[in-house]
C-alpha cells in the first residue's frame, strides 16, 4: 500500500512541474498511529515546498488534486502544517498478507543498493590468541550488518584482516618460543610479565615442539632476556636468526587463526576474504603508499622518524608512519590495506571497529580521502565490547593474562541463536551486560526463546489443521473477515517489515529488527492467547490462517538475516 500511494504522489508531483524528478525512494510514506488521521501520512509537501517555490499547504493541495483516482484510496486529506493523510479502504489494509504470501521468503528485500559494491570489515582481531565474547558481539553486528545490506540489493563482500605483522605477533612468538624451551628442559625458569599467558600458548609450544623437537633450541636463553622487550626480541630473533624465528611466528599464527575460523563457523559467521597485513609488504603497497605520501608532501622527517601530518587532516597530532629503527607502524600498513580496497573498487567500504578505536578514526578517514579522491566512501562504526557476568561477578577479558571466557565457550554454554540474538539486541555502539542465565533460559524473558516459541506456535497451529482435515486454502476475499483487535494489530505489524528492513540498513542498526521481531512475536502470543484460529467457520478460519502464515514467513526472513533458527517445535 505504501508504494501504490508513493506512486501516486509522484505522478501528482510530475503533473505539477515536468522539470523537477523526484525520485520514489524520496517519498515518505508512513502509518498514521492515530487512526482517526487516517491510514497512512505523508510529509511529502513540506519537504519539498521550497523547491516548488510555494508553502507546504498550497503544495499538499496541488499535490492532493493531481491524485489519480484508485480503489484503495477512500479519502485523501491535509493535517497541520501540511501533511496529506490518506484513508484506505477496508481490504486494503490487507493486502500486506497477499503480498507476503506470493513473495514468501523475497517479502522484505528492495534495491536501494542495486549495483552498489560494499565491502564490509569486521572482527579483525589480532591473531595473538581466541576469540573472546567481546569480539562475539562485532561478529554478530557485522554478519547481520551484511545480510541486511544484501537483503537491500547491495554486492557484499565480508572480510577479515589478519593483523600478522606488528609487534603483538612478535609478542606472541617470544610467548610460545619460551614455553617451547621449557617443554624441553623444565629447570628452565623464565619470566612471563609483558607476555601472553593463556593455555592455548602451550598447545602452540608443544606443537612447534612435537614437529621440530630441539630445532629453536637457544642455549642459556635467559642471558638474552632484556628488560626493554624490543631489545628482548631483537636479541631472540638475531641468536636464533629470522627465518627461524619466522617459523615459530608462522606455526603460531596459523594455530590461532584455525582456531578463530573454527569459532567464527560455531557462531554461522563466514568471511568471503581473509586479508594478510604481512602481504602489503611483500607486494610493495607499503611502499607505494609511502612514496606516494612523501611525493605529496604529507610527511616529514623528525627525530629520525618519517611521521604523516595527520593533524592537517583532523587529527589531533601527527602519527609516525616509520620509526626510527626503520620498522613500520600500525597506521602505515592501514593506510596501505585501505588504498588496497580503494583500488578494488569499491564504492562503499565499512569497517567495523571496536570503541576503544574511537580515536584512530580521525587519522584514517584522513588518509583514506587522500588516495579515494572521492571515488569511495569510508565508514567506521564503532562497537562496545559485551561485558559477560556470571552472577554479579564481571569476567575477565585479558588476553595477555590468559583469564577469559572464549567466545567458543560462551557459544557452547547458551547456544549460537541466543548468542547472536543477545548481541545484536541493543544498538551496538551502547554498553552491554550479557546475561548468561537468562540466555540460557527457557521462557519468555528469554527473547530469542520469546521469538522462537511464537514462530513454533504458528507451526503448532498448522500441524493441528492438518491433524483435523482442516486444509488451508487462502482467500484474498476471505481476510476481511479480520476484525479482531489483535488481528489488525499483527496486519499493521507486518506492513511495517520492509521499511524496518531499509532503517536498519541504513541506520546500521540492527537492533531495529530484532526490536521488530519480539514486537510481532508479543502480538501472536497475545493473539494466540485470546483468539482461537481453528474455528468451525471456513472462510473465518482460512483468513485467520493467512495471517499467522504471513507471520511465519516474516519470522524466517528476519531470522536468516538475524542468524538463527526457527524450530518449528518447541
Amino acid at each position: 500500500m505504501k508504494n501504490i500511494i508513493k506512486d501516486l504522489i509522484r505522478k501528482s508531483l510530475y503533473k505539477i512541474n515536468k522539470d523537477k524528478s523526484i525520485l520514489i525512494e524520496n517519498i515518505e510514506v508512513n502509518l498514521c498511529k492515530d487512526k482517526k488521521f487516517g491510514d497512512f501520512s505523508s510529509n511529502i509537501a513540506m519537504k519539498y515546498s521550497n523547491q516548488y517555490k510555494t508553502n507546504p499547504k498550497d503544495l499538499a493541495k496541488e499535490i492532493i488534486k493531481g491524485i489519480e483516482k484508485n480503489e484503495n484510496i477512500v479519502k485523501v486529506e491535509i493535517a497541520g502544517p501540511g501533511f496529506i493523510n490518506f484513508f484506505v479502504s477496508k481490504g486494503s489494509q490487507f493486502s500486506v498478507i497477499t503480498q507476503i504470501l506470493n513473495e514468501k521468503n523475497l517479502f522484505g528485500k528492495n534495491e536501494i543498493g542495486a549495483n552498489l559494491n560494499v565491502l564490509i570489515e569486521f572482527v579483525s582481531a589480532n591473531p595473538t590468541g581466541p576469540l573472546h565474547v567481546g569480539h562475539g558481539r562485532g561478529a554478530a553486528y557485522g554478519d547481520c550488518l551484511s545480510n541486511l545490506f544484501k537483503e537491500s540489493g547491495y554486492n557484499v563482500s565480508k572480510e577479515y584482516y589478519v593483523n600478522d605483522a606488528g609487534k603483538q605477533i612478535d609478542i606472541l612468538t617470544l610467548s610460545v618460543l619460551q614455553r617451547y624451551h621449557q617443554l624441553i628442559d623444565e629447570s628452565i625458569n623464565l619470566d612471563y610479565e609483558d607476555l601472553y599467558k593463556g593455555d592455548y600458548v602451550w598447545d602452540i609450544a608443544a606443537e612447534v615442539h612435537r614437529n621440530n623437537n630441539t630445532k629453536f633450541f637457544i642455549k642459556d636463553l635467559n642471558n638474552l632476556y632484556n628488560s626493554d622487550l624490543d631489545t628482548y626480541i631483537l636479541n631472540v630473533k638475531n641468536n636464533l636468526s629470522q627465518e627461524k624465528f619466522k617459523k615459530i611466528k608462522s606455526t603460531s599464527v596459523d594455530f590461532i587463526l584455525d582456531n578463530i575460523k573454527k569459532t567464527l563457523n560455531i557462531s554461522g559467521v563466514d568471511f568471503d576474504s581473509w586479508f594478510s597485513e604481512s602481504t602489503l609488504v611483500t607486494n610493495n603497497d607499503l611502499k607505494d603508499i609511502i612514496n606516494y605520501l612523501n611525493k605529496n608532501n604529507f610527511t616529514y622527517e623528525k627525530d629520525k622518524a618519517l611521521w604523516f601530518k595527520s593533524m592537517d587532516l583532523g587529527d589531533e597530532k601527527d602519527r609516525v608512519l616509520v620509526k626510527e629503527n626503520k620498522d613500520h607502524t600500525y597506521l602505515s600498513t592501514d593506510i596501505a590495506y585501505h588504498n588496497n580496497k580503494i583500488k578494488r573498487k569499491f564504492d562503499h567500504v565499512i569497517n567495523i571497529w571496536g570503541a576503544d578505536h574511537h580515536g584512530y578514526i580521525p587519522r584514517i578517514n584522513g588518509a583514506f580521502n587522500i588516495f579515494s579522491k572521492g571515488k569511495s566512501k569510508l565508514t567506521i562504526l564503532l562497537v562496545q565490547f559485551a561485558n559477560l557476568y556470571r552472577g554479579k561477578d564481571k569476567v575477565s577479558m585479558s588476553t595477555r593474562s590468559g583469564e577469559f571466557v572464549t567466545l567458543e565457550q560462551l557459544l557452547k554454554e547458551v547456544g549460537k541463536d541466543a548468542t547472536r540474538f543477545f548481541y545484536l539486541a541493543r544498538k551496538a555502539d551502547q554498553h552491554m551486560d550479557f546475561d548468561i542465565e537468562l540466555a540460557k533460559s527457557n521462557n519468555s524473558n528469554n527473547p530469542v526463546y520469546y521469538v522462537q516459541y511464537a514462530h513454533a506456535r504458528i507451526c503448532s497451529i498448522f500441524k493441528q489443521s492438518k491433524e483435523n482435515n482442516m486444509d488451508f486454502k487462502f482467500n484474498k476475499k476471505f481476510l476481511e473477515l479480520l476484525a479482531e483487535e489483535e488481528e489488525l494489530n499483527i496486519v499493521k505489524k507486518l506492513s511495517y517489515y520492509p521499511e524496518v528492513i531499509k532503517k536498519s540498513a541504513l541506520r546500521y542498526e540492527p537492533h531495529l529488527l530484532t526490536n521488530y521481531m519480539k514486537e510481532l512475536a508479543q502480538e501472536i502470543h497475545s493473539y494466540y492467547n485470546k483468539s482461537q484460529i481453528l474455528v468451525e467457520d471456513e472462510e473465518l478460519r482460512n483468513a485467520r490462517l493467512s495471517l499467522i502464515e504471513a507471520c511465519r514467513y516474516v519470522f524466517l526472513n528476519s531470522s536468516k538475516i538475524i542468524g538463527i533458527s526457527m524450530p518449528e517445535k518447541m
